[in-house]
């Protein structure tokens, strides 16, 4: 099978290609051409995996001829992988932007999907950030009405409206709060979270498989899919801000106070269907634990220094906040 991969140097993205890769697929890469220089160490890795079977090339993805190119070298696809587009913090500072390339570019990759002579399944990464701020009411389904409640998640809901209204065979994976032992938590981001916030957590490599399963399973042709990891993989934030910050060297994470962080208009929760997905696409291998295993094995080194400077760290961390100064607002005036 060839699949076409949008945005396969992102998280998600190197997880699906190295899926798709180990099903024995031929795979093409379509990247913005900032990714050529800032993701050399992966491409290295991903060329390195492929053996031949990989295929980069770079450009705009609202550029329909640049798309062409690059999706029909070698043959047309089986499938279209689509995990391209701008995430917050970005998205909401420049709403333009992602609109532009959310939204703007999937509609050009549908549009060129529907001239092929034969027309590939078209594999769409949403997102749980649709079904808006969840706070209070944290289980979700997908009876659930769609409510998103920023940029992104509006962009995600209109890039779902696109593919259910096309002729072609497409799939909708609905993303929930992916993990990847890659990121560091600390940056202003780590207080857009209200501190109970639900998640059920999907680790990146779970993620990459659901997308590669996608491209051939007829069950799971036209299908929308919450895609979380389960029972085993939930937790609240509090929680998982406790065991992250452990692993540094810092104890629990009661020295970051509740109105450090946002006090709402996140989203996130519980999914009520996840095991569906997994009852289709068998994706799942990692949980909550092995993930955190693997935060406390690549940051090793560094807890016997975070133990001892936790005097100065802490209030480094602290002074990210992007609320300290602002306790009326319910999101960082960046995402408003």
């Amino acid at each position: 099978m060839r699949v076409f991969v949008t945005g396969g140097f992102g998280n998600v993205g190197m997880s699906t290609v190295r899926a798709l890769l180990s099903y024995g697929h031929d795979v093409c890469i379509f990247e913005q051409p900032s990714a050529r220089t800032r993701r050399q160490k992966r491409l290295r890795e991903l060329l390195r995996d492929g053996r031949g079977r990989l295929s980069v090339f770079y450009g705009d993805i609202t550029d329909e001829r640049a798309l062409s190119e690059a999706m029909t070298f070698g043959g047309d696809p089986d499938a279209v992988i689509h995990l391209a587009g701008i995430i917050p913090p970005l998205a909401d500072r420049k709403p333009d932007l992602a609109r532009r390339v959310n939204v703007g570019g999937t509609r050009t990759l549908l549009d060129l999907c529907k001239t092929l002579p034969r027309s590939p399944r078209f594999i769409f990464a949403s997102s749980i950030a649709i079904y808006g701020d969840r706070l209070e009411y944290p289980w979700i389904s997908m009876q659930d009405p769609v409510s998103p409640n920023d940029t992104y998640g509006a962009t995600k809901n209109e890039c779902e409206s696109l593919l259910m209204e096309s002729c072609l065979e497409w799939t909708i994976l609905r993303l929930s709060y992916v993990v990847s032992s890659d990121w560091l938590p600390f940056s202003p981001q780590l207080y857009d979270v209200p501190p109970a916030t639900r998640l059920e957590v999907v680790h990146t490599e779970d993620a990459g498989r659901a997308f590669a399963k996608a491209c051939g399973l007829p069950k799971a042709a036209r299908g929308i899919f919450n895609i979380g990891g389960g029972s085993d993989c939930r937790t609240t934030y509090r929680a998982y801000l406790d065991r992250l910050m452990r692993y540094f060297g810092l104890g629990s994470s009661s020295f970051l106070s509740d109105d450090l962080f946002a006090r709402g208009n996140f989203h996130c929760g519980w999914f009520t269907d996840s095991d569906e997905a997994e009852a289709v696409l068998l994706f799942r291998s990692k949980t909550l634990e092995d993930y955190y295993s693997e935060v406390s094995w690549r940051v090793r080194a560094l807890r016997p220094l975070g133990s001892l400077a936790s005097w100065a760290v802490k209030p480094w961390i602290r002074s990210l906040s992007p609320y300290r100064a602002m306790p009326d607002r319910v999101r960082s005036p960046q995402f408003v």
